[in-house]
Order: C-alpha cells, then structure tokens, then sequence
C-alpha cells in the first residue's frame, strides 16, 4: 500500500500517482513465509517468565489502584463529614 502513496511528477511537473503493483496470492504467501523466517521467536522459558512477569505486574497495579481508590474515598469522606 506504500506504492499507492508515492508521487512522480510528469514532463508539466505535476504530480501524478504512481500505478499499484499488483501481485498473485502465491507471491504474497511466499513473502509472508519469507518474512515469518526472519523473526525471532521467543523460547518457551522466555514465554513463561514473561507471562509471569505480567501477571505479577498485574497484582501490583491492582493493590496500588485499590490503595489509590481507598485513600481517595476516604478522603472523600472526610471532606464531606461522613467520618464518624
């Protein structure tokens, strides 16, 4: 889709768009099988300590939020003279 946006200007210098070039599904499968070799996959450990991570980044958040939340209400209440 990159083509599509490319410009050229003529023998008047306009600028014309330059024509998409189209190709077959073969041609695309075999640039995504090509492309799909390049990447680097991650081992199943790196898999596993990442999720872990994630989830462990997860709890933290979730207690700094539920802490965040208490003191804001408690605050809340505060002002308003609820507290007794």
């Amino acid at each position: 889709m990159a083509e599509a946006t490319k410009k050229t200007a003529d023998n008047t210098g306009k600028d014309v768009p330059v024509p998409l070039r189209r190709s077959g599904a073969f041609q695309f499968f075999r640039e995504v099988q090509r492309e799909t070799s390049k990447v680097t996959w991650p081992t199943w450990k790196e898999t596993w300590l990442t999720t872990v991570m994630v989830f462990i980044m997860v709890g933290l958040m979730m207690m700094f939020f539920f802490v965040v939340d208490w003191l804001l209400a408690f605050g809340e209440r505060w002002l308003i003279g609820a507290l007794q």
